[in-house]
């Protein structure tokens, strides 16, 4: 999204990147994220960052701004803006709950909301962490006394080490990946440490994209993810969401990736002013213009998806 060339997730001379994965990497003069979303970042990627912490206020290119931790993944963020004709908030990807390797979620009052809908409609419905968390274990330990060893299909950046500390809390081995390990390296330097690795674990951790046997899965894999067989996600899922939309109490929401369309209809149907857009969409017009400049705008736009 831009606001007069200003990023969020998005290209820009100056812009913000709410955390490590690659679908979110930006580039520009300068990239203002959180220390940990900067050292994750350049495992994979260059740029010149700008580190800013939680709570500190901060501009970004002619607004004032403040972070607050999104609950994604570790250094993942939320960013809130003041304009000229109020505020807005852009939370990233995000969740409600707490993860064992992320920042608490906080979610500050704003009179605009910007909210992912990866999971945006209420059949995505997800355990709690710990209730994920309790299956998880279960399925593992299950698998080790019937003398097989366990293989988990997981996201090798943020997912990867939420599992890995997941097992080193219950004492269970893991055997992951290059790059999970390059991860779980940065992870420890924020604190979040990590004493089960061996190359002879009892878990084996692959990627979710790697090739399954078959095409299928034996009965000791299993997919980890909210769109896998166990539903332990780093996405809020539609009911984590509206208690989001609750918190902010925006008067007007913009819904982004996933089910934005939908979870934008349903919005609308409770009462709330609520448009789908896509994340390069030009927000300019909406939240700078007059009201009558925005609506035709929108009328004109290809981007906003109605």
């Amino acid at each position: 999204m831009i606001i007069r060339n200003t990023g969020l997730d998005s290209s820009a001379k100056f812009t913000f990147q709410s955390h490590a994965h690659s679908d979110h990497f930006v580039s520009g003069d300068v990239i203002y994220s959180t220390k940990a979303t900067k050292f994750l970042s350049h495992l994979r990627k260059g740029g010149f960052y700008r580190e800013v912490d939680f709570g500190e206020t901060f501009y970004l290119g002619d607004f004032k701004a403040r972070l607050y931790p999104a609950g994604h993944m570790l250094g993942s963020a939320g960013i809130k803006l003041w304009l000229e004709n109020g505020t807005l908030f852009y939370t990233g990807d995000t969740k409600w709950f707490k993860l064992r390797t992320a920042e608490k979620s906080r979610f500050p009052r704003a009179d605009f909301l910007i909210i992912e809908a990866t999971f945006g409609v209420p059949s995505f419905t997800f355990p709690s962490p710990r209730e994920a968390e309790k299956k998880l274990v279960a399925f593992v330990e299950e698998a080790l006394d019937r003398g097989k060893r366990p293989t988990l299909y997981v996201n090798q950046m943020g997912k990867a080490q939420e599992v890995m500390k997941i097992l080193d809390l219950h004492g269970i081995t893991v055997r992951p990946s290059w790059e999970m390990l390059k991860v779980a390296r940065v992870y420890s330097k924020f604190g979040v440490k990590f004493g089960n690795i061996s190359k002879e674990g009892e878990v084996v951790l692959r990627s979710y994209r790697s090739p399954k046997v078959d095409n299928s899965l034996s009965p000791w894999e299993l997919t980890v993810s909210g769109f896998g067989r166990l539903k332990l996600s780093n996405h809020g899922d539609f009911w984590e969401l509206m208690r989001i939309v609750e918190k902010v109490k925006p008067t007007t929401i913009f819904t982004v990736y996933g089910f934005a369309r939908e979870f934008s209809s349903i919005l609308r149907g409770l009462g709330y002013d609520a448009k789908a857009i896509t994340s390069d969409f030009d927000l300019t017009p909406w939240i700078i213009h007059n009201f009558e400049e925005s609506l035709q705008a929108m009328a004109n736009s290809t981007k906003y998806l109605k």
